[in-house]
This record gives structure tokens, sequence and C-alpha cells, in this order.
């Protein structure tokens, strides 16, 4: 898995599955790192591509994820 893969922003990136999850720190890293990069790295870019969610928000159940 890359680290510009859609899949490893959803399920590995240390940063936004915490902060999906909640965790302050890491919501707060996000939200500057979203500030700097304008819209997230390239692995939220890609995951924002691929499941239409940003990389702050949570895949809505039951959604569509064939991308």
């Amino acid at each position: 898995m890359k680290f510009t893969d859609a899949e490893f922003c959803e399920k590995s990136c240390p940063i936004c599955t915490r902060a999906r999850e909640g965790k302050l720190f890491a919501v707060f890293l996000q939200k500057i790192e979203m500030w700097l990069t304008r819209g997230g790295c390239p692995a939220g870019r890609a995951r924002q591509k691929k499941y239409g969610v940003k990389p702050n928000e949570k895949i809505k159940e039951g959604a569509d994820h064939a991308g």
C-alpha cells in the first residue's frame, strides 16, 4: 500500500484514522494539514476522489464504495 493510495488514508494513516475516530490531538493535526495542503495530502485527495468524502469525513454506511 502506497502513501499516496486512497486505502492508506482510509485504513492506515495515523492522523486521518484517529481524527475520524474523534481523537482531539489528531483532529487538530489534521486541520492544520488540510489548511497547509489546501485539502489534504495525496492519499487524502485520492480518498476523496475514490469515496467522495474529504479526509476528515467518515464514509457513510451502506454507501457504494466501488469508486
